[in-house]
């Protein structure tokens, strides 16, 4: 009875190394922890580029509170709360930053001076002109990303085919966010290589106050007003103050994204922000799987959108030429026949 007792302790004895051997043995699962910083939460397209990343993170098996830890902060347009989550999300190590918008990004450039932090940066609208990147093909050593930029010749030219009467161009910024700067001084340079004449105005932010009146002086000289990438008069409050001012004087404007023809612009030739997420997604894994970020190019938006108001052009009495509206990608338009009426093509 005794030695049965000792084989059978010898027994689980071994049974009990087998197991831990074997458990050592197992791999263990990578677990990734990323840092986000957006730029604001009051514009649809950050969170549609946002959106865009989760979910395609999620397809590619990323699974936050699984294999994923996601550290998100929105810093609502403020720099220096931008800097110190960037500075934080170094400090408590994690494997990446993801930085969405212009603003988020050039602060978490400046925290990680001299850092090996990788960042990968999404729907930011000038990123060579702004500093973010040293070239197209060179980002810089911890940073690539995707921007939002659709080249302004090809906006413009959507404006010619939709406006093809237009002379004047007025072209309205604030000039508080080097984004909009950048993009401003673009587009008064590929208005005037058109011939066409413009007439550029900035704001700074203690102007917004008067941004109604600075809208109508603005659109009593233009045919058009045309809106760069600017967080500060993309906001949905700017956005609505300077459509209904310019509707006022039967002015159209342009927009430089989606939303801004939902609310009553005329046109726009964008990215498709969702998909501008998604695209940015499949920087964020590479870095996360160990590829030197330093050995991928940064990125302009693979998908592009016509967004056209009818309901705008029928209100402003303009006739967009068929061949354009069957080009739209998003048609907005509120109209009814009247009851009787022939509605057949």
């Amino acid at each position: 009875m005794i030695r049965y007792r000792g084989n059978t302790f010898l027994f689980l004895l071994l049974t009990l190394l087998v197991t831990v051997l074997l458990c050592g043995c197992e791999k263990k699962e990578p677990h990734y922890t990323v840092g986000v910083i957006q730029w604001t939460e009051q514009i649809q397209p950050f969170i549609q580029s946002y959106r865009g990343i989760l979910d395609s993170l999620n397809d590619k098996g990323f699974l936050e509170g699984v294999n994923l830890t996601i550290d998100y902060v929105n810093v609502e347009q403020d720099n220096a709360k931008a800097l110190i989550s960037a500075k934080r999300f170094i400090d408590n190590g994690v494997d990446l930053i993801v930085t969405l918008g212009t603003g988020s990004t050039l602060e978490a450039l400046q925290a990680s001076q001299g850092k090996p932090t990788p960042l990968v940066y999404s729907i930011v609208g000038a990123p060579e002109a702004t500093g973010i990147i040293r070239g197209p093909k060179n980002s810089g050593p911890n940073i690539t990303g995707v921007s939002m930029k659709i080249p302004m010749g090809e906006q413009f030219k959507l404006i010619q085919e939709i406006l093809p009467q237009t002379n004047r161009l007025g072209i309205l910024f604030c000039k508080e966010t080097p984004q909009a700067v950048a993009t401003g001084h673009e587009a008064t340079d590929t208005a005037i290589d058109i011939g066409w004449q413009q007439q550029t105005m900035s704001l700074s932010s203690s102007e917004l106050t008067q941004l109604q009146d600075k809208v109508r002086q603005l659109a009593e000289d233009v045919d058009a007003i045309y809106l760069p990438t600017d967080p500060i008069l993309g906001t949905p409050d700017n956005i609505q103050t300077i459509i209904r001012t310019a509707d006022q004087l039967g002015v159209p404007v342009i927009g430089v994204a989606r939303n801004f023809v939902e609310a009553g612009a005329l046109a726009a030739l964008h990215c498709d922000f969702y998909e501008l997420g998604r695209q940015t997604s499949e920087l964020v894994v590479k870095v996360l799987m160990g590829i030197d970020i330093q050995t991928i190019p940064p990125q302009k938006p693979m998908t592009k959108r016509v967004s056209i108001n009818l309901d705008k052009a029928r209100k402003l009495n303009i006739e967009i030429n068929r061949n354009v509206i069957l080009k739209a990608d998003y048609i907005f338009d509120d109209f009814t026949p009247p009851a009787g009426s022939n509605t057949s093509p």
